[in-house]
């Protein structure tokens, strides 16, 4: 007799564990997908979503927390693909400011959602937004109100609602959070009207872009083009799948679609340097043939004599599976 799932109100506990299941496979499943996180649990996380989904007690909870916090619809999650950003195309994006009002801080506060006779309003790098269409979100109660009536570019991500980390300052972040920003301008400018700048560090009082913000475009510029080179790095050096268990220690291993890219040879794990970050990770090397860091060369060892690579201890150089000790 083939199982069937009863839903009644004798499975509570069935049911609630399930939909706690279900939950966390969302969170993990959004933050992988924002910030483009290719690792192996992605696929996993995102199918057992979906197959999660299909029992109607559970996607009743799912798109009751999705509509609450504004996720994006479950459809939209799988489908969403990367769209290369270039920097020309920053450039272009931070731009036509020209005929927007200014707003000074204190003005913009006054558009925080709290006052039904005005629109909600948001800056991110100075720039506003009119987000009223989504007012359920932004408005006092919503899941983003901590944005509304205010420029809080470095805590779309930081993730510090704190009053300090509530500020427009973007001073220290790194490419991979400076790339996050960037994304979320891309949003706003897509799915909102830019209605004003705000008077302070990124635009002056008569609305022209101030020397930090030319500064802060310089820097995306070079987060895009440094996200350029990993993505090239990581096709010829892809990362490792890793694990650790505090009894059992640690492993890095590699297969065909190890660091989530899909590649007819698995190579073997070694210790790549990077010399900007002074710091080693985990890559899958390939071990015959013509090398791919330098196209065009021939040889039958692959990448193996790349001077940035290190083997790592007490690991044969053939495995494609290595322990991890304390020195690596």
């Amino acid at each position: 007799m083939p199982f069937r799932w009863s839903w009644s109100s004798k499975s509570p506990v069935l049911t609630t564990s399930l939909i706690i299941i279900a939950l966390n496979v969302v969170v993990i499943s959004f933050v992988f997908t924002i910030n483009d996180v290719q690792v192996p649990i992605k696929p996993a996380a995102e199918w057992a979503l979906h197959r999660l989904c299909e029992f109607g007690p559970i996607k009743r909870v799912f798109d009751t927390v999705r509509n609450s916090v504004g996720l994006p619809d479950l459809k939209l999650t799988k489908q969403r693909k990367h769209i290369p950003t270039t920097p020309n195309e920053v450039h272009n994006l931070l731009s036509n400011a020209e005929d927007l009002p200014i707003f000074t801080k204190e003005q913009l506060a006054l558009f925080d959602g709290s006052r039904p006779s005005k629109p909600v309003y948001l800056a991110i790098l100075g720039r506003i937004y009119d987000v009223q269409k989504g007012k359920k979100h932004y408005a006092p109660g919503g899941g983003y109100h901590f944005f509304a009536g205010k420029d809080a570019t470095r805590a779309f991500v930081t993730g510090d609602f704190s009053e300090a980390g509530l500020t427009d300052d973007v001073s220290d972040l790194n490419e991979q959070e400076l790339l996050g920003i960037l994304d979320w301008v891309r949003f706003y400018e897509k799915d909102y009207k830019p209605v004003g700048v705000l008077e302070g560090i990124y635009y002056d009082d008569e609305g022209e872009p101030t020397d930090r913000l030319i500064e802060v475009k310089e820097e995306l510029e070079k987060a895009v083009v440094w996200k350029e080179k990993q993505l090239k790095e990581n096709e010829v050096f892809p990362p490792c799948n890793s694990e650790w268990n505090k009894e059992t220690g640690g492993r890095v291993w590699c297969t065909t679609k190890s660091g989530g890219v899909t590649r007819d040879w698995a190579g073997v794990p070694r210790r790549l340097f990077n010399a900007a970050s002074k710091s080693y990770r985990c890559a899958c090397v390939k071990n015959f043939g013509s090398p791919l860091a330098i196209p065009g060369s021939k040889g039958n060892r692959g990448d193996l004599d790349n001077p940035s690579l290190k083997e790592y201890e007490d690991c044969s150089h053939t495995s494609n599976s290595c322990k991890l000790g304390h020195n690596n």
